[in-house]
């Protein structure tokens, strides 16, 4: 406070100056101050980085005869950003931003340097190629982009952050992409979970991808999580050294300034604050004093156990080690409410060696840097695998499909492998394991295509004269009853027998039914080696089935029950005259299957069954035996006394050209049902 009449006393470095006090003020606000709006308080600007504020409020009284002024000079207390308790002082809206953290700034005033903070390294002049007319300006180098911004003609202010380069948006991409992609695989697997697990096919393919992948997933675990620990390990040790060496030299400061001394107490208390203070400006870091019975003494940041946010105690776990086990030096961790810290402690001890106090440093740098420096190595390692499996994946698809692709190709061929046709060998030119087993492809492919023309040979001559054999023994059968007829004829001719032309006769006659006979056998083995190529119609099979009928209506002992004689038309595509064919061996069968001194029933049922019409023709014979079942079918066999058993392989091979079918059902003593099935013919088709 001071009266327009009162001088100020300004202690100077070296000096005392006696100036007049409104206008020491007055200069004040004219030469750095700014007047705030709808207020009494100037900021000045003071060029050093600081807030400070000033105002003034006039008194008078109307008895008085001259005027008083209150000037309030308000400052912001700096405090250091490598100091751990003041964050438990500030309100946690008024802590800064950590984002900011990775920022840099500083203040130029006249083209020079009047304040810094941050990892940039600024010049102590304000760099010519900063230089702008611009009120916000933006320029880079090196790995640095800086905001110029020109408050006015002598002052600017400037914002510097690390350039984001490449690698930084290609490790942003990596996350992303990491992240969509198992968010895409997690919501696939839940939608489509019953067919993934169908479907999923653990080939050699995959087998070969799943492993690589595999592999490097578990070695970034390994890495990962081992890297992590060295690091953190390595960076304990680092602070344990750290710590160690500060305690050490504020130890060897306490003891230069205290060692005299024969007691400490709370007499001591503004004195030790006072050293407290100064060494903990100088080393950074706060500084506390116990008694020897673990009382506070005295502390660098007293607004801690001011406000309660820790006791006047020492550590109980500290006070063990130092009070009771006597050791000379113990550091471990502390915590304060969420706020985890290393603790040192040491005693300190007077030039006599007395015990005089414990000295204390709560050392709280380096734990936000112990965080960036662990997230630094888990984003690199995490970037490096990234990289390293994407490029495995590619590697391992190219491998799996270079390493499976012959061995699909193997089984393509063994899959074409045809007896009956040539069968190519596979071009491989490596000489690895699979070229071992190409190679061996090759030799049984080979193989098997001169065992398999020896085999069609072997088959066919074995045909040949099982078939040569068969019609030797047919022919050979009504030879020698005609060489006998011949030789008799011969010798009634050479005797003059009277009724030689009745014998000529009789013989002639008997002749020409062999030779009918012989002629049925070539017939049969003719259209059996070669049937005639099918002429598919449209055929109504009911007056096919009916005319094959009539020609059997006439024989002696066969009765015919039928139930479609009201059906007119029912139409298949077929060769009508191969329809015959069918119809004639089964119905002659049929009754030649009848045993003698046994009238023969011939039932034929016609059936639609949606698109296709059923025909059963049943007959009352022996019935067919188990043992010759499965040679019903088989050319050349036959259980007639005649004929060469070709009549029902003809037959199938009918019915199965015009896309039909035959089976038949049997039961001894009581009969045989053939059963034959044609598609019904429509116009569209």
């Amino acid at each position: 406070m001071c009266n327009p009449n009162d001088d100020l006393t300004l202690d100077l470095e070296n000096s005392t100056e006696i100036v007049h006090c409104y206008k020491f003020f007055d200069n004040l606000f004219s030469t750095d101050g700014t007047q705030l709006q709808n207020s009494r308080f100037y900021f000045l600007d003071n060029l050093g980085g600081q807030i400070r504020y000033l105002g003034q409020f006039i008194y008078e009284k109307p008895d008085w005869d001259y005027e008083v002024s209150l000037f309030i000079y308000i400052d912001s207390k700096l405090v250091s950003q490598e100091l751990g308790y003041p964050e438990l002082l500030l309100d946690s809206r008024m802590s800064g931003s950590s984002i900011l953290s990775d920022y840099s700034y500083s203040r130029y005033k006249d083209g020079n340097l009047m304040t810094r903070s941050g990892d940039f390294s600024y010049q102590l002049t304000f760099p010519d190629y900063w230089q702008s007319d611009d009120e916000f300006y933006f320029t880079s180098d090196l790995n640095y982009e800086h905001l110029i911004y020109n408050i006015d003609d002598s002052t600017s202010i400037v914002i510097s952050n690390t350039k984001l380069r490449f690698i930084d948006i290609l490790a942003s991409f990596s996350y992303i992409f990491v992240f969509y992609y198992i968010l895409y695989a997690l919501a696939l697997f839940v939608l489509r979970f019953p067919d993934n697990i169908k479907g999923f096919n653990y080939d050699f393919k995959n087998k070969i991808k799943f492993s690589m992948i595999g592999v490097l997933l578990l070695s970034l675990i390994i890495v990962g999580f081992g890297t992590i620990y060295y690091n953190i390990n390595q960076f304990e040790r680092n602070l344990y050294e750290g710590i160690g060496e500060k305690i050490q030299s504020v130890l060897v400061e306490m003891e230069h300034k205290l060692g005299g001394d024969f007691e400490l107490n709370k007499d001591y208390y503004d004195y030790l604050t006072y050293l407290l203070t100064k060494f903990s400006n100088v080393f950074y870091i706060d500084i506390n004093l116990y008694d020897v019975n673990g009382n506070l003494l005295a502390s660098s940041r007293s607004q801690i156990f001011e406000k309660g946010l820790m006791g006047n105690k020492m550590n109980i776990d500290a006070y063990r080690q130092m009070v009771i086990n006597k050791s000379g030096k113990y550091i471990h961790k502390e915590s304060i409410g969420e706020l985890s810290y290393y603790s040192a402690y040491v005693p300190f001890t007077n030039d006599d060696n007395k015990l005089l106090a414990y000295l204390n440093l709560p050392y709280f740098t380096k734990q936000s840097a112990l965080r960036k420096e662990i997230y630094t190595i888990v984003v690199a390692v995490v970037n490096i695998y990234f990289f390293l499996i994407l490029l495995s994946v590619i590697v391992a698809i190219f491998i799996s499909n270079n390493i499976t692709k012959p061995l699909q190709l193997i089984q393509e061929r063994f899959r074409a492998i045809d007896l009956g046709k040539k069968n190519e060998p596979i071009a491989y030119t490596s000489h690895d394991e699979i070229g071992s087993l190409i190679n061996e492809y090759n030799r049984m492919v080979s193989e098997l295509t001169e065992n398999a023309e020896k085999l069609a040979k072997s088959e066919l001559e074995l045909a040949w004269r099982e078939m040569a054999k068969q019609i030797a023994h047919e022919i050979k059968n009504p030879l020698t009853p005609m060489k006998l007829s011949v030789q008799y004829l011969q010798k009634a001719w050479k005797d003059e027998i009277p009724d030689f032309d009745k014998r000529l006769e009789k013989f002639s006659n008997s002749l020409i039914s062999q030779i009918n006979n012989l002629s049925n056998i070539a017939t049969e083995f003719s259209n059996f080696a070669k049937m005639p190529r099918a002429r598919a119609e449209e055929v109504n099979i009911i007056a096919k089935l009916t005319d094959t009928i009539n020609l059997f209506e006439s024989t002696e002992n066969v009765k015919f029950d039928t139930d479609f004689r009201k059906i007119e038309e029912l139409y298949v595509y077929a060769d009508k005259e191969q329809l015959l064919i069918v119809f004639s061996n089964l119905i002659k069968n049929g009754i030649q299957a009848v045993p003698k001194g046994r009238d023969a029933l011939i039932k034929i049922r016609v059936e639609i069954i949606k698109e296709h019409v059923k025909i059963s023709i049943s007959d009352n014979g022996n019935g067919i035996p188990d043992d010759l079942k499965d040679k019903l079918f088989i050319p050349n066999f036959t259980t007639k006394s005649s004929g060469m058993g070709l009549g029902l392989s003809i037959v199938k091979n009918i019915i199965e050209t015009a896309d039909g079918e035959i089976w038949y059902e049997t039961e001894i003593d009581i009969g045989t049902t053939f059963f034959v099935t044609f598609p019904v013919y429509k116009q569209s088709e």
